[in-house]
């Protein structure tokens, strides 16, 4: 079993420009995701023992089954540290080739904890889920049940997809990616990838082949996706015996965390819970109710409308457009306040990785690591702000930003890895400004019908008060109409979930009692007229 020892040795260059927060700072909120026995679950676990807590028992899952069944939360406070090999004299492992640092056993070197002692500790809560593509057939819902997870955090830093490097990028991976587009829009863009199961001897195996291993992961996501994203590339259970092997495996970790930490904390306001079958064929018994009501409601208009006489007629139609246009005014208004605010959006990334080997690169390739490498990035949107990582011995300088392109510099020491990252933001007003405009336009031509109508039925109410009653009985029919639409949605905002829960979860058909709990949500008074 290889002893994890420390060292009061700082790593050369340790300068970071990752923020690291302080057990005073908010708490980093990580939602793991990914399908059945990818590694979610061994990803925690490792997790938990680089960061020295005490086990906890975490279930693996065997087959196609997924054995974490219900959304858990780890909340573990970890003190970021690197690692390194020395031999038996004390002094750090020179550079050799991977496969002779396998062969290193535990009497020739050790692993030793490396970097600032009095680094400050961090505290992470990973929320650990069902796995998705199980033999229940349950994807729609469990990816619910994340999303109402998020929901309850408040915030989400980072949005994490397990996948083992035996499993391609398939059809359920493009279906569940396809989801968090629609549903979390303003992290999707950000959605780090961490490949499981990337062992020593399965690196060896493709290195035989002159094959790099995590770039064929790299290729292979992009191919699915046409996105270039953040990969990390685990062994989440090392061979105990081999130092070489817990080392990368702690190492990555540490690199994982640096880079979550540089993530903002994102609100979860702009989140849709999309609606699973079951959702759906509930919500028609919710919208009969609704057309049941609407109905009624249209009978007693048409009633009163042809008792009328025309003047009053006329007032009639006038009070019931009226009773639209101010209904549509305050739908596309509320839509207007939801995205016109400060609140950041993850834009994407933007990352570097040179590992570099002296003698397989330079001696064997010839190839020379002159350590600085640009980096550029360019979004449809105005880029707001940058957060950076860097390795130990690498370092970020002439950054610019102008506008939506932001440029940089990462420096690295000569004949060492160089290792980056700058994750780019802009706001939700600044990202949808055209849809603002749309929407802003739209309530100027509905306030000008709304002002047209209103005069019409001064003209025919001879500038006294409508008739209270069909005044009352047009805005309930306006009121309907909407919530029927807001109804057969195949979305709901995110945030109504606890007040819905109960309503979903039955597993029967709903009573009257409980759509008009349902309908109360949106409205209290259409709720008692059920």
């Amino acid at each position: 079993m290889v002893e994890i020892t420390n060292s009061s040795e700082s790593l050369a260059n340790a300068a970071t420009t990752v923020p690291l927060a302080t057990s005073k700072s908010p708490t980093v909120n990580i939602i793991i995701t990914g399908e059945c026995q990818q590694g979610k679950s061994t990803l925690i676990r490792q997790l938990i023992r680089y960061a020295g807590a005490k086990d906890v028992p975490i279930g693996i899952g065997d087959g196609n089954r997924a054995c974490t069944m219900d959304v858990g939360n780890y909340d573990i406070p970890i003190k970021l540290r690197a690692f390194q090999l020395i031999d038996a004299a004390g002094q750090p492992i020179k550079r050799e080739q991977y496969p002779d640092l396998i062969a290193l056993e535990e009497d020739d070197i050790k692993v030793v904890e490396v970097g600032d002692i009095d680094a400050p500790t961090v505290t992470f809560r990973f929320v650990d889920t069902p796995g998705l593509n199980d033999t229940q057939g349950e994807d729609y819902s469990i990816m619910s049940r994340i999303l109402t997870r998020a929901a309850d955090l408040g915030h989400v830093n980072a949005l994490v997809y397990v996948r083992s490097v035996e499993s391609n990028f398939g059809s359920s991976f493009k279906n569940f990616f396809r989801y968090i587009q629609q549903s979390m829009p303003s992290i999707s863009s950000g959605l780090i990838v961490v490949h499981s199961c990337f062992t020593v001897d399965r690196v060896v195996e493709f290195l035989e082949e002159n094959q790099k291993l995590d770039d064929i992961r790299r290729q292979a996501f992009e191919s699915a996706t046409d996105l270039k994203l953040e990969h990390f590339f685990m062994d989440n259970s090392p061979d105990p015996t081999s130092p070489f092997a817990v080392s990368q495996s702690l190492n990555e970790i540490f690199r994982f965390l640096q880079h979550l930490v540089s993530q903002k904390p994102l609100p979860v306001t702009s989140m849709k819970l999309l609606k699973t079958e079951d959702m759906k064929h509930i919500d028609i018994h919710v919208s009969n109710a609704l057309k049941s009501l609407q109905h009624r409601l249209n009978k007693s208009w048409n009633e009163e409308k042809g008792n009328a006489e025309t003047v009053k007629a006329n007032a009639m139609s006038a009070q019931r457009e009226i009773s639209k246009l101010k209904s549509k005014i305050e739908t596309r208004q509320s839509r207007i306040r939801l995205l016109n605010t400060d609140e950041e959006i993850l834009l994407g990334k933007k990352s570097c990785i040179e590992n570099y080997s002296f003698f397989g690169d330079l001696c064997v390739k010839g190839k020379l690591n002159l350590g600085n490498f640009d980096l550029t990035y360019d979004s449809e949107y105005p880029i707001t702000s940058v957060t950076k990582t860097c390795s130990p011995g690498s370092k970020w300088q002439h950054e610019e930003l102008r506008g939506s392109h932001w440029s940089g510099k990462l420096f690295g020491n000569l004949f060492r890895d160089v290792n980056g990252t700058a994750t780019f933001y802009t706001t939700s007003k600044l990202k949808h400004q055209a849809e603002i405009e749309t929407l802003e336009a739209a309530v100027v031509d509905l306030q000008d019908h709304l002002e047209s109508q209103m005069e019409t039925l001064s003209r025919n109410t001879n500038g006294g008060a409508p008739d209270t009653k069909l005044s009352r009985l047009g805005d309930t029919l306006a009121r309907v109409e909407e919530i029927v639409e807001v109804a057969e949605r195949d979305w709901f905002d995110v945030n109504l979930w606890p007040q819905f829960k109960a309503f979903y979860t039955k597993h029967t058909t709903p009573t009257l009692d409980d759509i008009r709990a349902y309908v109360k949500v949106y409205d209290e008074d259409v709720g008692k007229l059920l």
